[in-house]
């Protein structure tokens, strides 16, 4: 079983700024990746993710900066644009009017960082992501009771100002043993759950008949009624009583 732990990290000046910077090229990526895309589309030419991949090593002999940023974090950032244009597809062919193709990345708009298969390396309540752009080491502290059996992916993300790690792991969940204890339930109507265990302990919930809900407001309004002049206002008034 697959589950994900987003734990809060606190960066020093110097991590934020180097998060930043790599940050600033998988924008700026996705917002390259994404104009070509929509270029090839006036064009009716099919561009996908795995050309694009492919034409990283182009890019990053061109512009050395883009080599700052490990090489699964700039395919991690095709791949979000590829399941965002996935989607976008789907729901066109659904016949969704409102759909919208996928939007560029603002100047200032945290990219999120996806480190897939490799790239980190988490070792006693640490983790650490690679990166290539200073000698800045980007080694975060997590709380010690997550226990990762097998860790699949770790993304950054930031927000508001505050700064996150998405860890997609393993759970190794635990093989069924009987215990040899049993519980038996009874299902009533006055008595919700009656429940008796091998122990011979039980646990009762009780709950109030249906059929009786309206019995003690009838009541009411009868006792009323007995203290009022039959035809007067007052009686004529209890007996129209809202029962909502």
């Amino acid at each position: 079983m697959e589950l994900t732990a987003k734990i809060e990290i606190f960066p020093t000046p110097a991590q934020k700024d180097t998060l930043w910077k790599l940050s600033e090229r998988c924008r700026l990526l996705y917002n390259f990746a994404l104009k070509e895309r929509m270029d090839a589309f006036k064009d009716n030419v099919k561009i996908g993710y795995l050309e694009q991949q492919n034409d990283l090593p182009r890019i990053k002999k061109r512009y050395p900066q883009y080599a700052w940023v490990h090489s699964k974090v700039l395919q991690g950032t095709l791949r979000h644009l590829d399941t965002a244009y996935g989607s976008y597809n789907a729901l066109k062919k659904n016949g969704d009017k409102a759909a919208r193709p996928p939007r560029y990345k603002g100047r200032g708009e945290f990219a999120t960082m996806t480190y897939n298969q490799s790239g980190f390396k988490i070792r006693d309540s640490r983790i650490t992501l690679s990166q290539f752009c200073n000698n800045t080491a980007l080694a975060f502290e997590i709380p010690k009771k997550y226990v990762f059996d097998k860790v699949l992916e770790v993304s950054m993300s930031s927000r508001h100002g505050r700064y996150f790690l998405s860890v997609v792991y393993q759970f190794r969940e635990k093989e069924y043993v009987d215990n040899g204890r049993y519980i038996a339930i009874d299902l009533g109507v006055s008595n919700i759950i009656t429940s008796v265990n091998t122990e011979a302990k039980s646990l009762q919930v009780r709950n109030k008949r249906p059929d009786t809900y309206w019995e003690k407001r009838i009541e009411s309004i009868q006792a009323r009624k007995s203290h009022c002049r039959k035809g007067s206002r007052k009686y004529k008034n209890s007996t129209s009583t809202n029962f909502g």
